[in-house]
């Protein structure tokens, strides 16, 4: 160290102390450790057989070989985050189960081997490259995301062939800060048991890993640029994903007072999970329900522990997806019922199937569209597609007999999409003999719906915002584009004066929000001051989100 206390030697040389980073807040907490620096196999160089004219059959065989180690791994990922995690999580592996097995994706790295004579790792690179820059070059949100997939597949790939059989990740020490350019599904699923914290150049809060690291508690900050470069490896680093910044070799008086912040944080943490199970009640008396977003019955099981008032999304996307056609009525309704059983004497709000955009289910040969979030997706198709309603309709009806159910309809835009969806349920519950017809929430994701709430509510009995696709929507910018990000602000005053209009003009109506500004401790104040009442978190953020509520007033709910 300088005389002045400037610097710092590390493993790399000489580095500056106290070095302050400032990112994006992409998961909560505070953590301290020592930096494993993850470098993309991508990136690097590759090193193959020095013989100049490849075998073709030979590097065919090698592609089959790699091809089934990747899917043998893919199987074992998912069961591994079915076990620790969530079934929505573990849906993305089998979706590059599905990916992998792609017909024309093979044959186009089979031609590239053929018709160039080059090995197959070549072949691999050239081939997912194309992929990944068709998807990034189509600009949506969902085909950025398939771009990430595709350059998962290929890293995995890369590794088979090599003999690697470990995750690179499997090396680094536990209590690590991983520090990477970005990271893939695949990643995750090794760093969520070993890493103290993240943090990356490229993530957004609705990227896959950034959505694993919430479900453990793992803080994550990104979108810090040559993040890899300015942060050497087994260098000090503090993390806070609540402000979004990094300390790299910290002083001690910077550490101090960051480890001082910690213990408070996790005091905190641990007298709101002694209080979970208590209602919620702001300092002026006003009680609010705190709930949760689930997938599964292990989510539901989690939500219990975490003190849930009841369900406020049930996705059941997971329900439909990777099956050879689509689920009958009875398989709904025990599904449902086997998921739902741990909070069965607490209200659940169960979504209609929310697909289209980056969402499709292959039985159905849904028409590709250019611009899939700006076209036929949540009640839109659903009301293309009368089958697909109606069995989902006459379950949640049967559903509602048994326990306090409500049906939120997706990506409503106009009245007349909740007339529809609310005509389609009276005509089925007179069909199956029900009298009472379950409540119906529309959910608010477009600024069209947000400003027409008054005649959604006609057919309404409830309303809940969204506010990834309403902030997406409303900024312009994809919820998963990190060279968007600075614009996807979903605290955004803009967003802010939409959500109190839609709470002054709903009247008397209950509005909730499930969306991930719900999550956001800071922000909740004003959420109550502009009228929500019902917040739907990822269920370990249960108790922080109750005692934030405990500690603000909120303002009169207007009759």
């Amino acid at each position: 160290m300088t005389p002045n206390g400037n610097n710092q030697e590390t493993e790399e040389g000489n580095r500056p102390q106290d070095r302050h980073l400032t990112g994006s807040a992409i998961a909560p907490g505070l953590a301290e450790g020592k930096a494993f620096v993850y470098r993309d196999i991508l990136s690097q160089e590759e090193a193959v057989s020095a013989e100049s004219m490849p075998k073709v059959d030979v590097e065919h065989a090698r592609l089959d070989e790699a091809r089934e180690t990747v899917l043998k791994e893919l199987d074992a990922s998912r069961r591994r985050v079915e076990a620790q995690m969530t079934l929505s999580l573990a849906d993305i592996f089998r979706a590059h189960d599905a990916m992998l097995r792609d017909p024309v994706l093979l044959q186009e790295v089979t031609e590239e081997i053929e018709g160039e004579l080059i090995h197959v790792e070549e072949a691999i690179r050239r081939v997912f490259c194309r992929w990944v820059e068709r998807f990034r070059a189509n600009g949506s949100t969902a085909k950025a995301g398939r771009a990430e997939d595709v350059a998962d597949l290929a890293r995995r790939l890369l590794r088979a062939l090599r003999g690697i059989r470990a995750h690179p990740l499997e090396e680094m020490p536990d209590g690590s800060v991983l520090v990477a350019q970005r990271l893939a599904p695949s990643d995750a699923v090794h760093f969520c048991g070993r890493a103290a914290a993240v943090v990356v150049e490229f993530g957004t809060p609705g990227a896959h890993c950034a959505l694993m690291a919430r479900q453990v508690g793992i803080p994550v900050v990104g979108n810090i640029p040559e993040v890899v470069a300015q942060i050497p490896q087994g260098a000090s680093v503090l993390v806070d994903g609540l402000e979004g910044t990094v300390v790299v070799n910290p002083d001690e008086e910077t550490r101090a007072r960051f480890q001082e912040r910690r213990k408070r944080y996790e005091a905190e943490g641990v007298a709101a999970k002694a209080r979970a199970c208590e209602a919620a009640v702001t300092v002026d008396g006003v009680t609010v329900q705190v709930a949760a977003n689930i997938t599964s019955r292990a989510d539901a099981e989690l939500a219990d522990e975490n003190g849930a008032d009841g369900v406020g999304l049930f996705r059941t996307e997971a329900l439909f997806m990777y099956r050879n056609a689509l689920p009958s009525e009875d398989e709904l309704v025990e599904e449902l019922s086997h998921a739902l059983e741990p909070l069965a004497e607490k209200p659940s709000i169960v979504r209609l199937l929310d697909v289209g955009g980056d969402k499709n289910l292959p039985y159905l040969k849904l028409p590709a569209e250019e611009s899939p979030f700006l076209g036929r997706r949540g009640i839109r198709l659903l009301l293309a597609y009368p089958e697909l309603l109606n069995v989902q309709v006459r379950a949640l009806l049967r559903l509602s007999e048994q326990r306090a159910v409500q049906v939120m309809v997706p990506m409503v835009t106009v009245p007349e999409d909740m007339d529809r969806a609310r005509s389609v349920v009276e005509s089925a519950a007179r069909e199956l003999g029900i009298a009472r017809v379950p409540p119906l929430v529309a959910m608010i994701e477009t600024p069209a719906a947000a400003l027409s709430v008054s005649d959604i509510l006609r057919a309404a009995d409830a309303l809940s915002i969204g506010t990834n696709d309403l902030t997406q929507y409303v900024m312009a910018a994809g919820r998963q584009n990190p060279l968007a990000n600075e614009y996807f602000r979903e605290d955004h005053p803009a967003m802010m004066r939409l959500i109190r209009i839609i709470c002054q003009d709903a009247g008397a109506a209950t509005v909730g929000m499930c969306g991930e500004l719900a999550g956001r401790l800071q922000v909740i104040p004003d959420l109550l001051r502009a009228g929500i009442r019902l917040f739907s978190v990822a269920p370990r953020l249960i108790p922080l989100v109750k005692e934030a509520v405990r500690r603000a007033k909120a303002a009169p709910k207007p009759a």
